[in-house]
């Protein structure tokens, strides 16, 4: 009778500590998240989620270390059972270990953060969330040249991490390489629209290029890498008779992705087609 009390005191003094203990993660979380929404410092909306991320994170590691101290005499007591235990616990969340085991390889591998750019398994998109067992973002159009959201939300688990390559396309620290091509016809003055299009683009990347070779000199030497030029650059392709692609490439920060595309664009059909009679480099 004695030891079932025991027993019993134990499980409760035990069960309250860690519903305590929840209760005050949780709500300490909660302030502080909600701190670093309202906050108004300068932050961006990526280093916003960023950091709610790692508050997130951070407390569920607090939270697994207190359950196991609390529960910790309770387990070594079962100590004959524990193979057998761990094999249950193995075989029947199998699939949250392989999410934990993904996410501890984007830990170790950086392969990515939140408000990088990402492509994995034909999903493409800005990363809004991390946790351990799942990664969220907002869905990009596909192909390397689209930036225009579709409104979609996906979440992948980590384990995906495991098994398939992952395209980080804001690998270049806070900028981006643009690709942009322009169709014309072999009618057309194709000089000067290579002329046109490389005075915009110099125009346009004026105000942040000095602070793009800065951050791609940094990377050269941190990562023993050489990295292709950061200046606008223009080459041309022939794809098929009697027509001219010119591929505009030109660095864009963070802060312009998409927006910079849709500048240079609208400029260069302004400046090239002053009349607005686009449909003449068709004919």
């Amino acid at each position: 009778m004695e030891k079932q009390w025991l027993e019993t005191e134990f499980l409760l003094k035990n069960g309250l500590q860690t519903v305590f203990v929840i209760l005050f993660l949780m709500t300490l979380r909660y302030f502080i998240a909600r701190y670093i929404r309202n906050s108004e410092n300068c932050w961006t909306s990526q280093q916003r989620l960023r950091w709610i991320g790692y508050v997130r994170n951070t407390f569920f590691g607090i939270l697994l270390f207190a359950i196991i101290y609390i529960w910790g005499e309770a387990i070594h007591g079962f100590a004959v059972s524990v193979f057998a235990i761990a094999f249950a616990i193995v075989f029947t969340v199998k699939e949250s270990l392989m999410n934990l085991n993904g996410a501890l390889v984007r830990f170790r591998g950086n392969s990515y953060d939140i408000g990088d750019r990402i492509e994995v398994k034909n999903i493409r998109g800005d990363v809004i969330d991390m946790s351990l067992l799942t990664t969220t973002i907002l869905e990009v159009g596909r192909g390397a040249s689209a930036h225009q959201y579709t409104g979609k939300r996906i979440v992948f688990p980590n384990a995906i991490l495991l098994t398939d390559p992952i395209i980080n396309e804001s690998f270049l620290e806070k900028y981006y390489i643009n690709n942009i091509c322009f169709p014309l016809t072999c009618s057309e003055d194709w000089k000067r629209a290579k002329e046109l299009l490389l005075r915009i683009a110099q125009e346009e990347c004026a105000p942040y290029i000095e602070q793009a070779r800065y951050r791609f000199r940094r990377i050269e030497k941190h990562r023993s890498l050489e990295l292709p030029s950061v200046e606008p650059k223009i080459s041309i392709q022939l794809p098929a008779p009697g027509i001219i692609h010119l591929y505009l490439k030109i660095p864009s920060p963070e802060s312009l992705k998409g927006r910079l595309e849709q500048i240079v664009i609208t400029r260069f059909l302004e400046e090239l087609y002053p009349r607005g009679h686009v449909q003449n480099a068709e004919s």
